[in-house]
């Protein structure tokens, strides 16, 4: 069954989700309000699991102390190319995912030759015309087809509409879910293998100190564009999941409120491990939900909270004491379990 609300409005004015209303849908009675309520923390679940992946992208890219506002770009690439892949293409979606994926990571590694004459500040500036180009060149994008009667695919300020592979094919909401957050693990999984690696060590070493790296024989440019095109998969991959979860994405939901939404899940959580984005995306998300009793102040309230956090822990949620601290907690309840 397709969602009879476009989930993917809520982007418009990311960080404030708009998710399915427990009105919208559902029979009345204490079942439905049940039902109602399992939607509900179905769809919180799977915004959060797309949102951390979009976090994740630009956490590749922090770790070797770049700045990217431009994440949302590979966003929309990987949403429109998978979208167009299943809607207009007839692909499955294992190939649809695949595709959106790369095609993103390709179009990362471009951005990352460029991105290295710039630093900073300047680099955030460039990431974000880099975010501003993809979006307004899908919002003069027009391809479509007529399919069972209906105008399907890319139709310019329009958005595109009736990405309705996995819905069509009896895939519940539930059952994407866990799609979603297979997809998610195996990113994480991944991520921290990459940062035991030896590649991991030169990424660290660039963030710190580029130059003491490229005494140390790491080569700078090959890591930093490594980073871009890892980072640019990611986000291409949330982007590809989310536009078969909402069925519809448009120019304006890959706008820059996006993208500060996914460098605060980053810099919130914190850059001393993978897993602090993703904390820092839930927190942001639930409490954006949370905040929903407070009306018209919950953003201001939002905001508060947020220089509240950021001014008690500056280096994120996860930083590095923190990670050090539960590395050293897991070495000593192993080795009271292996004790005799």
């Amino acid at each position: 069954m397709v969602p009879r609300h476009h989930l993917a409005r809520h982007l418009r004015l990311s960080p404030a989700l708009r998710l399915p209303r427990a009105s919208s849908c559902g029979p009345a009675g204490p079942r439905g309000d049940v039902g109602r309520a399992v939607e509900y923390v179905v769809a919180v679940l799977s915004i959060i699991g797309i949102h951390a992946l979009l976090g994740l992208s630009v956490y590749l890219v922090a770790i070797t102390g770049q700045l990217s506002f431009g994440q949302q770009g590979f966003y929309a690439i990987g949403a429109y190319l998978a979208g167009m892949a299943t809607a207009l293409w007839n692909w499955s979606l294992g190939p649809a995912l695949a595709l959106g994926t790369v095609a993103a990571g390709v179009v990362g590694f471009l951005v990352g030759f460029p991105a290295l004459r710039v630093r900073g500040l300047y680099l955030g500036i460039a990431t974000l015309g880099f975010g501003e180009i993809v979006r307004l060149g899908f919002l003069n994008l027009k391809y479509t087809k007529t399919i069972g009667g209906r105008l399907v695919g890319p139709n310019g300020a329009e958005g595109f509409r009736h990405v309705t592979y996995v819905y069509e094919r009896g895939i519940t909401q539930g059952q994407y879910l866990l799609v979603i957050l297979l997809a998610l693990a195996l990113v994480i999984v991944l991520i921290s293998l990459l940062e035991r690696s030896r590649l991991g060590v030169q990424f660290r070493a660039v963030e710190e100190d580029e130059i003491a790296a490229a005494v140390a024989g790491v080569h700078v440019t090959a890591v930093k564009v490594l980073a871009f095109t890892l980072g640019g998969m990611v986000a291409g991959l949330g982007g590809a999941l989310f536009v078969h979860y909402s069925t519809y994405i448009d120019h304006e939901m890959v706008a820059l409120p996006l993208a500060v939404s996914a460098v605060t899940y980053a810099m919130l959580g914190g850059l001393g491990s993978c897993w602090g984005t993703v904390l820092g995306a839930a927190v942001l998300i639930s409490l954006t939900e949370g905040l929903r009793v407070a009306k018209e102040f919950r953003l201001i309230v939002y905001g508060a909270l947020i220089i509240l956090v950021m001014t008690l822990r500056p280096r994120g949620l996860v930083d590095e004491r923190v990670v050090l601290w539960l590395g050293g907690w897991m070495r000593r309840r192993r080795w009271r379990l292996d004790a005799p």
